[in-house]
């Protein structure tokens, strides 16, 4: 099969999926913005132009779903291709929306009949500021709309730290809709699935997120440092967020993956806190060491109303492998290219999942004289996930930190040692109110 990732997040997301879709004997063109950098050079085909390789392609995978103008992507650009109805597996522009517009995506849910937390709509921050020290509330601070600032956002321990923020974004010349969310405490967890034509495929997802860069959630939200994941036939999570936006998602004409974060609160109610309308990284990554079909397959089947997707039921934990000044990401990607990857092995390699890497050359000894070889090499500072799976979280990621352990590069490898810590306590607590029934700490 002839396969065309599109990935036009320029984050080098796609580099795993390309790499196992080659290695499973299909035909595969690998795209990245010019201005993003050498992810996955000399190890796939990597066209300068898209657009030429839409008709040959007989699947086409896309990562993201939101503008770049700093790698000059549009994805309206591609709203002509899904019109003609194109073997795209990704987001189009009007799902994208309940991720990208906060506004469309609470507006969703309550339409068809799913309790969100209370919130208000500011104008401005000089609004948010004089209502947040009116009503002496710590609210948590995000974006309103698709043109809001996406740094925006903020979880705040006190009303004064709010305020602090928001008039240090006044300083930074951000401004822009924001909405002033009610706190909720209890157990983070998402729930996601792949849709297409024929609906929900069978496999549902269940995840726990670990987004701070360092151990016990100290340290910058990066987005994602690792995560917990598993495959499930029946969720009472899918039952309550996303079932009820089937018919939303087929008006949509949406194919691809959609994901609910949420927090369940005291009484067991699971309270949705945003969309993911596309691959959530690394947790397609991790997805990989659970699929037990062909890599790629079964995207091109959903697409036509089939549901071939299999996986294994265990659990798997994935650790976000970093160096460089991740997760600033300020320095060029060449600033942190070229270190060579050490430990890669017949034992490691399956459970590695490459991202921001590139061929290359670098030196080894032998007979007490440098000579040159090459191999996988770094080519930014966000490397790689090490998985690991079991019957438990604890044994999972046991085995992926056996995989962490034994690769090395020669520059600050960084990634937290408490993946999956957490659940000890929260599956508990989950359990109690029929969640992750049958999942073992």
């Amino acid at each position: 099969m002839k396969v065309l990732v599109l990935d036009n997040d320029g984050y080098g997301t796609g580099v795993d999926i390309a790499l196992r879709a080659q290695d499973a004997a299909h035909h595969v063109r690998y795209w990245l913005p010019a201005a993003a950098g050498a992810y996955g050079k000399g190890l796939l085909e990597r066209p300068r132009e898209w657009r030429d390789s839409m008709n040959w392609a007989d699947l086409i995978i896309l990562t993201g779903n939101a503008d770049d103008k700093d790698m000059g992507w549009k994805s309206s650009d591609l709203d002509e291709y899904f019109g003609q109805s194109y073997p795209i597996f990704g987001t189009n522009s009007k799902a994208a929306e309940l991720e990208l517009d906060r506004g469309k995506g609470q507006e969703v849910l309550e339409r068809y009949g799913i309790e969100t937390l209370d919130y208000k709509v500011v104008n401005n921050l000089d609004e948010a500021i004089k209502m947040i020290a009116k009503e002496d509330v710590a609210y948590c601070l995000k974006p309103w709309g698709g043109e809001a600032d996406k740094s925006m956002t903020m979880v705040p321990s006190s009303p004064e730290d709010a305020i602090f923020m928001l008039e240090k974004w006044k300083a930074q010349g951000l401004n822009g809709k924001l909405m002033l969310q009610e706190k909720c405490d209890g157990v983070e967890i998402g729930v996601s699935g792949f849709f297409g034509p024929a609906g929900w495929l069978t496999p549902l997802e269940e995840s726990f997120e670990h987004k701070k860069f360092l151990n016990d959630n100290l340290g910058e939200n990066t987005g994602e440092m690792g995560t917990v994941i598993r495959h499930v036939r029946q969720s009472k999570l899918f039952d309550i967020l996303l079932e009820p936006l089937t018919d939303y998602l087929h008006s949509c004409n949406f194919v691809g993956d959609c994901s609910v974060n949420c927090i369940v609160n005291k009484r067991g109610k699971p309270m949705p806190l945003e969309f993911t309308m596309r691959f959530g990284w690394p947790d397609f990554c991790i997805r990989q060491a659970l699929i037990q079909s062909d890599p790629v397959e079964w995207m091109l089947d959903a697409l036509y109303g089939r549901d071939t997707l299999e996986v294994s039921s265990e659990v798997a934990v994935g650790i976000l492998m970093t160096h460089g000044d991740f997760p600033k990401t300020r320095d060029d990607p060449s600033e942190w290219s070229g270190y060579p990857i050490r430990g890669i092995s017949n034992k490691t390699e399956p459970n590695l999942h490459f991202q921001q890497v590139m061929d290359g050359p670098y030196p080894f000894v032998a007979n007490g004289k440098v000579q040159q070889t090459r191999g996988i090499v770094t080519a930014g500072n966000y490397v790689c996930i090490a998985t690991g799976t079991a019957t438990s979280v604890s044994r999972a990621a046991k085995r992926a930190y056996e995989v962490a352990d034994e690769v090395r590069w020669p520059s600050n490898v960084m990634y937290r040692t408490d993946i999956g810590n957490r659940l000890e306590e929260e599956l508990p607590l989950l359990q109690r109110h029929g969640y992750c029934e049958g999942m073992k700490y």
